[in-house]
């Protein structure tokens, strides 16, 4: 049997076409079986970092937890302090509004006080006044009364020394009241 050539060369041209599509399809097979392997390398590693992520992930939720924790027993230790601290500033706080109280009650008192002191002060002030007013009349009394007296007592001696005289002249007993003139003499 012979193949007419043509027949021949269709068939040459189908083998080289299959070839040639064979060629092409173990390459682009070869091309992604690289790329698959390249593939299963990256899914790998990424598995292998998801792995890692996941490993830190988990240590960084236990890093957290603890934190939490800590973070709670400090909220828990500052709410304590808060309210010792809370309690003893109200405790403060009510000690010094009474002091404020009883100061100003003291301070009250104080100035009732004061200002009966200034009234009493002022009264002896006044009474001062009218001391040193009455004193003062009565130092200008007293020296007229005594200026007064002087005078009176001078009048009175003059009189006396008449008398004495006139009596000197009647010829009276004269040395008897020589001897009462200096008794009265000596009196003063």
């Amino acid at each position: 049997m012979k193949s007419p050539p043509l027949l021949v060369a269709v068939l040459v041209a189908c083998i080289i076409v299959l070839g040639f599509n064979y060629w092409v399809a173990s390459s682009r097979s070869m091309d992604l079986q690289g790329r698959v392997m390249d593939l299963e390398g990256k899914v790998r590693r990424a598995a292998a970092e998801r792995g890692a992520v996941e490993q830190k992930k988990n240590e960084f939720q236990g890093e957290l937890e603890k934190q939490r924790q800590q973070i709670d027993k400090i909220q828990s230790l500052h709410s304590f302090q808060m309210e010792n601290v809370n309690r003893v500033h109200q405790e403060e706080k009510v000690v010094l509004m009474s002091n404020i109280t009883v100061n100003d009650r003291l301070i009250q008192s104080l100035r009732e006080h004061l200002k009966e002191l200034q009234t009493e002060y002022g009264k002896l002030q006044l009474d001062v006044y009218w001391f040193q007013k009455n004193q003062t009349n009565l130092q200008r009394k007293f020296s007229y009364d005594l200026s007064q007296c002087i005078n009176q007592m001078k009048e009175l001696k003059e009189q006396c020394e008449e008398r004495i005289d006139e009596l000197r002249k009647k010829n009276i007993d004269v040395p008897q009241i020589k001897e009462n003139k200096d008794v009265a003499e000596d009196s003063r």
